[in-house]
Order: structure tokens, then sequence, then C-alpha cells
């Protein structure tokens, strides 16, 4: 069972790096380790070792004070930094604006947690073919991250009676919007443009 448990911990970690900088998975990585210390001198206490125990209480107070840094940060700023550029940033009034515009809009209502998430974007959205039709089709690409659970992104989701991510919208230039499959391939994504398409004509 440690070996589950290891790559578990490798995902959170994947995630955690998602949202704070080098410096926070550090921080991450040293909690990590505060808490095996503590958990090791806290062993040989149980065994007799008795002063051990303050040890262990040490190792406790250090894995704690190098976790409140990680629960203080502003993981929402640090996401809005380290956003792709081709990428909008979802809002609903952005939506609105650009729906009133005509233009057409894919919304990936996303998470760093979300596994289902992270294949549907490497086998389909950031494929050569759909990143071209995408451009060809004029399609604003707008991602709502929802890995600290956003309030607006939230109430988005609960409008098309999801409570959980992935959920990916497509907007005509009507701005009807058609959701896709929460599997994703190139195919229904390139099958979805197509359709955009016609619409605009």
């Amino acid at each position: 069972m440690a070996f589950p448990m290891f790559a578990t911990c490798v995902w959170l970690l994947w995630v955690l790096a998602q949202q704070v900088d080098a410096g926070g998975v550090g921080l991450a990585l040293g909690v990590v380790v505060a808490v095996g210390f503590a958990a090791w001198a806290l062993g040989l206490s149980q065994r007799g070792a008795y002063p051990f125990r303050w040890v262990a209480l040490a190792g406790a107070l250090v894995a704690a004070l190098a976790f409140a840094p990680l629960v203080a940060t502003d993981h929402a700023a640090v996401a809005k930094t380290t956003s792709s550029d081709d990428w909008v940033e979802y809002s609903p009034e952005k939506l609105a604006q650009l729906s009133s515009e005509g233009k057409p809009v894919f919304v990936d209502f996303t998470a760093a947690w979300c596994v289902t998430c992270q294949v549907n974007k490497r086998v389909a959205l950031t494929s050569d073919k759909v990143i071209s039709a995408f451009a060809a089709a004029g399609v604003v690409r707008m991602r709502a991250d929802w890995t600290t659970r956003d309030d607006r992104i939230t109430q988005a989701l609960a409008q098309f009676g999801r409570n959980g991510v992935p959920l990916y919208v497509l907007y005509d230039t009507k701005g009807q919007p058609t959701v896709l499959p929460e599997i994703l391939t190139e195919g229904t994504v390139l099958a979805a443009l197509d359709r955009i398409k016609l619409v605009a004509r």
C-alpha cells in the first residue's frame, strides 16, 4: 500500500505546483520531511526512548510552521500569473461581452486536481489540429479554473446542472451554448467547431 500512497503524494504535489510557486512546493516538501521526522521520533518514544517525545513534538511544530505560509498563500493570484496567455480568464462579464459581440466562445471548466480534465487537455485541447480549428473558427478560448472553488464558477456550473468539473461549453455566434461530453477527443471538438461555422453562415 505504500506505493499508491507515494503516487498520491506525487500527484498532490503536482496539483500544488499548479497553484503556488517553486517556494511553495519547497515548503510542502519541508512539511513532508518534518512530518516524517516527527513520526520516526514518536515511534522511538513508543518503544521506550521517552526523550524522543520532545523530538517528535519539535518535528510537529516545524511541520506546522512550514504549513502556515501555504495556507496563507493567495492561490487565486498565483493562478492568474501562471495562466496561459492564449486563454482568457473566465468571468461572467467577459463571457457576456464576447457573446454580445457575436464571438464564439469555448469555456473549459477545469481544475488542477481533476484527472479527467488533465487527460482531456493533453488528448484533445492542446493538439495542433484542435488549436488550428479554434483559430480558423475565430473561437475565443476561455478557462474557468475551479481549483480553488471560485464561487462564480460554481454558479456557472450549477446553471448547467453540474456540481463539479470537467464541463466544456461551446457558445456559437448567437450566444447559444452546446455542452460537449466530459470525455473529449479531437474528433468531438472538431465536429463541434464545424457546427459553429455552419451557424455563423
